[in-house]
């Protein structure tokens, strides 16, 4: 499969993506866990406090994962996706207005205290213009959230394991197949033609992962950002360990981690930022 492209063609594999997970997706996604919508919703509370609480756009705004937590803390709210079956999921609030649209066909322009992006950016194939387009949508001094995203280090990680699978640990074959085969997996159980599941999760699965913490921070320098706080979350085998561990447990183990970056930074399998206008 070629390495590159186009916005069209990223555009339509992501509809035809999310319209056959819509129905499931509050179910299959492990961020609308009670644990994480907490550490979420601080996030936005925070970033309500420094602003304001003014404004705030969320792009791939999906069945509404960020507007449920922001509508409360934000005096208007704004929603875009590009999949219809997606944004009929989005509770209805009266401080939120929901919109068809894209990030680079919905007019734009400096009004926006907060800009959210929550697990969309690794579909973008073009981060370069998607960061320039956020940034012409938030006013001076505003913010920039995403989070969700996929570790490089970790992918690139597990893939190097591959060679030992016989050998190696069960929690760890069962992350290697949910990143070498979810095209296969969402193929049986979505009837997700794997090709299409490949270009909507573009940069998990077809360009192997640009999400590295110096690629995203010059990135977001060169687009006009500063004061970026990166973050890696979410370590290997914390959803297998929840059952087994209280939340403080787990807790101390994930501060642990974060304490020895960039040592371990292969164990996360997510990144996150915030980012200054």
């Amino acid at each position: 499969m070629k390495k590159k492209i186009t916005q069209k063609e990223a555009l339509r594999a992501n509809i035809e993506y999310h319209t056959k997970l819509a129905n499931s997706y509050d179910k299959e996604q492990g961020h609308f866990k009670p644990e994480n919508i907490k550490r979420v919703e601080k996030i936005i509370k925070d970033l309500a406090k420094k602003t304001g609480g003014g404004s705030l756009l969320d792009i791939g705004c999906g069945t509404g994962f960020i507007i449920n937590i922001a509508h409360k803390y934000f005096t208007r709210v704004v929603g875009i996706d590009i999949t219809p079956a997606m944004l009929k999921k989005v509770k209805k609030f009266q401080n939120v207005d929901l919109y068809l649209a894209d990030l680079f066909t919905f007019p734009l322009k400096e009004e926006f205290d907060i800009c959210t992006a929550y697990g969309v950016l690794h579909h973008l194939p073009d981060l370069k213009s998607s960061f320039r387009k956020i940034r012409q949508s938030l006013k001076k001094g505003g913010y920039f959230y995403a989070d969700q995203d996929p570790n490089f280090c970790y992918l690139e990680s597990v893939r190097k394991n591959q060679r030992h699978l016989s050998t190696l640990p069960k929690i760890i074959l069962k992350e290697w197949k949910s990143i070498n085969r979810i095209d296969t997996e969402l193929e049986k159980k979505f009837n997700i033609n794997k090709k299409i599941t490949k270009l909507a999760e573009y940069h998990k699965l077809t360009k192997r992962g640009f999400f590295k913490e110096e690629n995203i921070i010059q990135l977001l320098k060169e687009n006009g950002f500063s004061d970026v706080k990166f973050k890696y979350q979410w370590f290997l085998g914390q959803g297998y360990l929840k059952n087994k561990f209280s939340q403080k447990q787990l807790t101390n183990i994930e501060n642990y981690l974060e304490s020895i970056l960039p040592l371990s930074k292969d164990l996360f399998k997510y990144v996150s930022f915030i980012a200054k206008k």
